[in-house]
C-alpha cells in the first residue's frame, strides 16, 4: 500500500514538474506566458517600430518608418481589450470612438459696399463660418484560442463588430451676406442663386463577422510583439441624408417678386453593401483585417 502511495505522489510530482517546465519563465523567475485572470490591452505596433528604427539617432527622425499593408488601414484608431479566462483562452472586445470638428472662417471685402470691393479699400469683414464634423463608433467583441511553444504563441478565433458613422457640415453667412431685396439691389444676388446652408449624411451601420488567427513572440515577460491575419463578412448601409438649401427666387410659379427660402432634400444615392474579404470596405469601422501589434498583459 505504501508502494502504491509512493508511485501515485512521484507521477503527480513529475506531471508537476512537466507543467512547470512547459510555462516559461525569465531569468529572474516571472513567468513570460499570460495566465489565468490576466487583463491585456493590444494596441498598432508601428509607433514601436518606427521608434526602433530609428534608435540609432533618437534625437532625430532618420526616416526609416515601418509600414503596414495597405489593406489595414483603420486598425490603428480601434483599442484591444483582453480577459484570459485561462492559459489557452481569452475574451477580447474592441472599442473605438473617433470624432473631429472643424470650423473654418471666411473673410473678404465687405459686399455692401461695392465701389469699394476690389480696389483694396472695403474694410475686411467676416463672411461666413463653415463647421464640419464627423464621428465613428465602433465595438466588438470575441473569443480566442491560443496554443504554442515556449514564448512563440499562435492564436485563433472569431468575433462580432458593429459600427455607426456619420458626418455633417454646416455653412453660416453674416448679414452681410443676407440675402433681400437690398442684396438684390447690390448686385450681391441674382434671381435663381442657391447655396447650401447644411448637410447631414445620416447615420452609417456596419455589421461584421470576422475569424481571425496570428502569432505571438513574447519578448519580455507578459509583452509580445504579433501579426494578426482576419477575414470576414461585412454588411455596410448607405444612407441618402439630407441637405438644407438656400433660394433666392421665385417660391411659386404664380410669384412675381423673389423671395428668400429654404428646402430640404434627401440625398440621389443610398443602399448598402456585402461580402466576404480580409478588407470589406468596412475596415475603418470594423479596425482593419490585419495588423502588426502590441500587446501588454498584467
Amino acid at each position: 500500500m505504501k508502494k502504491q502511495i509512493l508511485s501515485i505522489a512521484a507521477c503527480i510530482g513529475i506531471s508537476a514538474a512537466a507543467v512547470a517546465q512547459d510555462a516559461p519563465t525569465s531569468k529572474n523567475g516571472y513567468v513570460v506566458l499570460p495566465e489565468a485572470g490576466d487583463y491585456a490591452i493590444q494596441m498598432d505596433a508601428t509607433p514601436l517600430l518606427d521608434y526602433a528604427l530609428n534608435a540609432v539617432n533618437i534625437m532625430n527622425n532618420t526616416g526609416q518608418t515601418a509600414q503596414h499593408p495597405g489593406y489595414v488601414s483603420g486598425w490603428n484608431q480601434v483599442l484591444v481589450g483582453k480577459y484570459f479566462m485561462s492559459e489557452t483562452m481569452a475574451i477580447r472586445g474592441k472599442l473605438a470612438i473617433n470624432t473631429m470638428s472643424t470650423t473654418t472662417k471666411n473673410y473678404g471685402d465687405d459686399p455692401s459696399s461695392p465701389s469699394a470691393v476690389g480696389n483694396g479699400t472695403a474694410e475686411n469683414v467676416l463672411l461666413s463660418t463653415n463647421r464640419t464634423g464627423m464621428s465613428q463608433i465602433t465595438i466588438g467583441g470575441g473569443v480566442e484560442f491560443r496554443r504554442g511553444h515556449n514564448r512563440l504563441q499562435g492564436f485563433y478565433g472569431g468575433e462580432v463588430l458593429i459600427g455607426f458613422g456619420g458626418s455633417s457640415a454646416k455653412n453660416t453667412y453674416e448679414d452681410v451676406l443676407a440675402w433681400d431685396q437690398t442684396a438684390q439691389d447690390s448686385g450681391i444676388v441674382a434671381i435663381g442663386d442657391s447655396r447650401i446652408l447644411s448637410q447631414k449624411s445620416g447615420t452609417a451601420i456596419t455589421f461584421g463577422l470576422r475569424g481571425f488567427a496570428g502569432v505571438e513572440y513574447f519578448i519580455l515577460p507578459k509583452i509580445s510583439i504579433g501579426a494578426e491575419f482576419g477575414w470576414g463578412f461585412g454588411v455596410v448601409t448607405n444612407p441618402r441624408g439630407k441637405t438644407e438649401t438656400e433660394f433666392w427666387d421665385f417660391e411659386t410659379s404664380t410669384a412675381t417678386t423673389a423671395t428668400n427660402f429654404t428646402e430640404e432634400t434627401e440625398g440621389n444615392n443610398g443602399g448598402s453593401s456585402m461580402g466576404f474579404s480580409v478588407d470589406d470596405g468596412a475596415s475603418a469601422l470594423l479596425g482593419g483585417s490585419a495588423a502588426i501589434t502590441a500587446t501588454f498583459h498584467f
